[in-house]
């Protein structure tokens, strides 16, 4: 902690400078919260654990090296895969939509949804990076989040942790109190599996008599215009059955050429995530369907009668021809996230408004703006671990030095000295 406290000192140019302020008095608070640090340490420690398995398995580094290259073949390639990509969804008979910011993601959705009452959600940072579930709710819409960390977030009026486990700063104590309250019963913190049964029945019902279900895509497919996700809780594939209506709402980077490489993103996905192997992988190109009388094929069937496709730019197509390319070959594994010793202690707290820790630095330098970015790069220690797990090598580190150096140029250039 002291170290990150010394390493503000050198950053004396920066300290008239009031966002920087305000991150600063954010992170000085986070080092105090030792509820927050022991849930963030103790998910790592689990994950440290399931990452050095899977990274004993040969057979997981072979599928790394293969996403890294087709995801660099795909950002080399982003405009061609999304032109791909929607016309293969087209022609699916599936509606897709280019949305290319916040502002427009939310007025599409808004219009597909006007006549709903229920809309069910499975976690996104997509969703997250428009501020989706807000945006609906302002609408007088009732919405609920189906994965279980999710859930945690929206009740207590939070944000993401971390890109795959969004409660990984709420102890179990924490989550315990939360899930009481809520209920009006009395959970132990060592009642796991009674909260995790009390969620899994209130959700139930409302996924069931829900309108719309949206959902994200891990990968999408340019050839087949098929969309893939990876889960463990069950909660997408409910959440884009049940309800009559099922939006899909993701980003363009997430497009590679086929459906084997989309499948081989899930894999890598769940393995650098911590998991030792994905309990579902969920694929769908159509709404519901089937051909059993006489091969002749019928929709909708048993799943969602109605399918919509809704494709995020916000900024991502800019990053594409920037220095901050290589950055869209991310997975959102989050493995990143996990070895990082500032994101230990300060958690959540060290990121821009959705994205946190390193790579959530960048990730805000490309969806919000440079500035905020810069201000938050002067607290990563640049020890390279994140470098080090990632799986399709990004230099995130060194991505973050780029960052401060913008921020010094426009420092100087203002004092007129560039």
């Amino acid at each position: 902690m002291q170290e990150l406290k010394s390493l503000t000192h050198w950053s004396w140019f920066m300290l008239d400078d009031e966002y920087f302020l305000e991150v600063k008095r954010r992170v000085y608070s986070a080092l105090d919260d030792s509820i927050m640090q022991k849930g963030v340490q103790r998910g790592m420690a689990s994950f440290l654990s399931n990452l050095t398995e899977n990274l004993g398995h040969e057979h997981v580094l072979q599928l790394a090296g293969e996403v890294k290259e087709f995801k660099r073949h795909s950002i080399s390639n982003m405009a061609e895969l999304l032109k791909q990509a929607v016309d293969s969804i087209q022609r699916n008979g599936v509606a897709a939509y280019i949305a290319k910011d916040k502002d427009d993601a939310k007025s599409i959705i808004k219009k597909l949804t006007d006549d709903d009452r229920i809309i069910v959600k499975s976690k996104s940072m997509v969703a997250e990076e428009i501020g989706l579930r807000n945006y609906l709710i302002s609408l007088g819409k009732e919405v609920w989040e189906t994965d279980l960390g999710e859930f945690i977030i929206q009740l207590r009026g939070d944000k993401p942790a971390q890109m795959v486990a969004p409660s990984l700063h709420v102890p179990r104590e924490e989550v315990a109190r939360l899930l009481s309250d809520f209920f009006k019963v009395d959970f132990g913190k060592d009642d796991l599996k009674g909260m995790v049964d009390a969620v899994r029945n209130f959700l139930r019902e409302k996924i069931a008599k829900a309108d719309t279900g949206i959902t994200g895509a891990n990968a999408i497919s340019a050839r087949e215009g098929a969309l893939l996700t990876v889960e463990n809780e069950g909660n997408i594939r409910l959440t884009m059955t049940l309800p009559k209506k099922h939006i899909v709402l993701s980003s363009i980077e997430k497009i590679v050429p086929t459906t084997t490489d989309a499948l081989k993103v899930c894999l890598a996905q769940s393995y650098y995530a911590g998991y030792t192997k994905p309990t579902y992988i969920s694929l769908t190109s159509t709404p519901s369907g089937t051909g059993d009388i006489e091969k002749v094929m019928v929709r909708p069937a048993q799943g969602s009668r109605e399918m919509h496709v809704v494709l995020l730019d916000n900024g991502r197509s800019l990053a594409s021809s920037s220095e901050f390319s290589d950055m869209l070959r991310c997975i959102k594994c989050g493995a990143c996230q996990m070895v990082c010793p500032s994101y230990a202690v300060m958690g959540p707290s060290w990121g821009g408004k959705v994205y946190t820790a390193a790579i959530g630095l960048v990730w805000t330098a490309i969806t919000e703006s440079i500035d905020e970015a810069e201000s938050l790069s002067y607290f990563c220690l640049s020890c390279d671990a994140c470098n080090e797990v990632c799986p399709v090598g990004i230099d995130v580190s060194g991505l973050i030095k780029t960052l401060r150096k913008k921020g010094s140029s426009n420092l100087m250039n203002a004092e007129g000295l560039g």
